[in-house]
């Protein structure tokens, strides 16, 4: 009987009115193998750090199925990949593809079925293959659905990898700044602790969330911590480790804005063409990384660092929403597009499973006029603020100054050359032309 609850949801939105047109979720990639190189770290480990791990493709698979009962199973999405309902990207590291690949593995769990056709024309041209046992009509072994996944390289990667070079350089500006100073100096007391019980020289916030995500990162995969980790000491460390990254990677509001503009940029292009007739994609979905679930957060005005510093240190509490817990393995943000006969198009925002208030003053639901201008606030002109000249090449392959300027040098004395040639032909002219004149 449970099973029909979701398909009757849907009817009663869609008969009273309020129809989902379009979804965007951007998800942050399941388990991987630490990223930082700080605790039991040898030369294996350092072949394979921030892999994906089976742990992380579980994680997302399950994500998939979830997804499935709620876009799937409602009758929102074809139970079968549809190419002209869905669109998948994913920054181009290992881990977020093969997280998009398992989401999309318990999503659409069973692949196509091939055609009645010659058993000699499912076969490569080889004499020696033969076709697999145990396949059946499916396409591939197990029902395994192929969906394309479709990523650039990371620098060029304004939507997901967020590539801004004047943000992203090494701490050198938000690693000093009075905000980062001061909560610095309040973090020394745990520093310290974390010091002691460990026997480390940490000097700073950023450090312990770095540790944090080591930490994190054995305890998903089964792998070992230190034995003087205390869960009171790990605890502590899960409530300052998001501000600490938000302190290194996205201070303030202006830097949220700025890396999550062309993501949202993308977003509101997608509802529009719903909208206006322009598009079929149903379904967009983003695997991406904790910094853009973080920068989309601190965008949408639903967390920053002075909220998670009021949470962490005790400060009377604003009457903002605020998450301050870290957007760990699969962690997600959904964005809903409805159109309502009695209130037009409205966007719901879900992080985690659960709605958020985006549009302060209605609740739970957003008008999409509304959204937008949000969004307005939010958008920037990315490469022009982030110093990115335009690229229609990788810069892998852009042309080395030495070749302009051996070419600027070979073009000068080509030019000179002909000019040469020009002089001495009109000299000859010129003498031509006075041996005529005295009859020599």
């Amino acid at each position: 009987m449970f099973k029909w609850i979701p398909l009757l949801v849907y009817l009663i939105h869609f008969c009273f009115g309020d129809e989902l047109l379009s979804v965007h979720i951007m998800w942050r990639h399941g388990a991987r193998k630490p990223y930082f190189c700080n605790w039991g770290c040898d030369d294996k480990m350092l072949s394979s750090m921030s892999e994906l791990t089976p742990v992380g493709m579980r994680q997302h698979y399950v994500l998939g199925q979830w997804l499935r009962k709620q876009y799937i199973e409602t009758g929102f999405l074809d139970p079968y990949f549809n190419e002209t309902q869905i669109y998948i990207e994913s920054s181009n590291t290992n881990r977020t593809i093969m997280s998009a690949y398992s989401n999309l593995q318990g999503m659409f769990p069973q692949g196509p079925i091939v055609p009645e056709i010659a058993k000699d024309l499912l076969l490569p041209p080889m004499a020696d293959v033969k076709a697999p046992e145990g396949i059946q009509n499916f396409a591939l072994p197990n029902k395994i659905q192929v969906i394309p996944i479709h990523s650039i390289q990371e620098e060029l990667d304004y939507v997901m990898y967020m590539f801004c070079p004047v943000l992203w350089d090494e701490g050198a500006h938000n690693l000093h700044t009075d905000v980062y100073y001061d909560i610095n100096s309040r973090s020394q007391e745990l520093i310290k602790r974390f010091n002691k019980e460990l026997n480390q020289n940490l000097t700073n916030i950023v450090e312990l969330y770095e540790w944090r995500d080591t930490f994190i990162s054995n305890i998903y995969n089964g792998g070992d911590n230190p034995k003087e980790l205390t869960p009171d000491l790990m605890a502590e460390l899960d409530k300052i480790a998001g501000l600490g990254f938000l302190l290194f990677y996205t201070q303030d509001y202006y830097q949220a804005s700025l890396l999550t503009s062309e993501f949202f940029r993308t977003v509101l292009d997608g509802f529009d063409g719903i909208l206006n007739g322009t598009s079929k994609i149903k379904y967009h979905a983003y695997s991406a990384h904790d910094s853009s679930i973080y920068a989309s957060l601190y965008a949408l005005n639903l967390t920053n660092v002075e909220c998670y510093n009021q949470s962490y240190f005790g400060k009377v509490e604003s009457n903002t929403t605020c998450i301050t817990t870290y957007p760990d393995y699969t962690a997600n943000i959904i964005y809903e597009l409805y159109n309502s006969s009695t209130l037009g198009p409205y966007v719901k925002v879900m992080y985690n499973g659960t709605y958020v208030n985006i549009c302060h003053d209605q609740a739970l639901t957003c008008s999409y006029s509304h959204f937008k201008n949000i969004l307005k606030g939010i958008r920037k002109d990315y490469k022009k603020e982030c110093k990115i000249k335009d690229r229609s090449m990788p810069i892998d392959y852009q042309t080395p100054w030495w070749a302009i300027t051996f070419f600027i040098l070979v073009l000068g004395l080509f030019i000179c050359s002909i000019s040469m040639v020009v002089i001495i032909h009109q000299k000859k002219q010129r003498f031509v032309r006075q041996n005529n004149r005295y009859g020599v």
